[in-house]
């Protein structure tokens, strides 16, 4: 798995790597400590992924603010969504996408009826900050740069910002300058629409 992840993001960012399975009593969620996440019991591949890929989005790059949470959560998302296409072979990215846009992926409804359409991702609150539109939509937001964008600079965006930011911390506005800068597109409504504004996109 690390060495999937090396081939879409750059090198491991730390000298080590492992694991934690412990059932603590305060603790009911896999968790992305530096180099050796946490797991309540022995976990399903793409939990492994999805932790694992938080090394490079959130603990080597770390979000200048809580708001910026989606830097973290949606893509280590996506790297799931990423690991069921290119590994398990089951559903490629753009049909989990619209699974999840359809409201027929299990994970893109949460408890009291917040559906990945709560909020926007790049506008949680205290209380929402591990809501579901930070890790779904977020996920969508980077499907639909990468569509945008094609598969070459996509994965020239997401190395580029864990070198770059490597060891420090990073907001979304550097990120959208970023991917501005390596596409040579304003991408300013892609943004706009899919990570900042509250209304369900038309996307079809």
């Amino acid at each position: 798995m690390l060495a999937w992840e090396e081939k879409l993001f750059g090198p491991y960012p730390f000298a080590s790597s492992g694991a934690v399975i412990d059932r603590n009593p305060y603790i009911h969620y896999p968790l992305e400590t530096q180099t050796k996440p946490y797991y309540e019991k022995p976990p399903k591949d793409k939990i492994i992924v999805h932790e694992l890929a938080h090394q490079w989005f959130g603990n080597s790059v770390t979000p200048r603010t809580w708001r910026d949470m989606w830097l973290n959560e949606g893509f280590a998302q996506y790297t799931e969504w990423m690991w069921e296409a290119q590994q398990e072979k089951k559903r490629t990215e753009r049909q989990i996408f619209d699974d999840y846009y359809d409201g027929r992926d299990p994970e893109s409804r949460g408890e009291a009826g917040e559906d990945i359409w709560a909020f926007p991702p790049a506008y949680p609150t205290a209380e929402t900050i591990s809501g579901r539109p930070v890790y779904g939509r977020g996920a969508m937001v980077l499907h639909k740069l990468r569509e945008t964008v094609g598969d070459a600079t996509f994965f020239d965006i997401l190395r580029t910002w864990a070198r770059d930011h490597r060891y420090g911390n990073a907001g979304t506005d550097d990120f959208i300058r970023l991917c501005g800068k390596k596409s040579g597109r304003d991408l300013g409504d892609l943004f706009d629409t899919w990570l900042f504004k509250a209304a369900k996109p038309d996307h079809r």
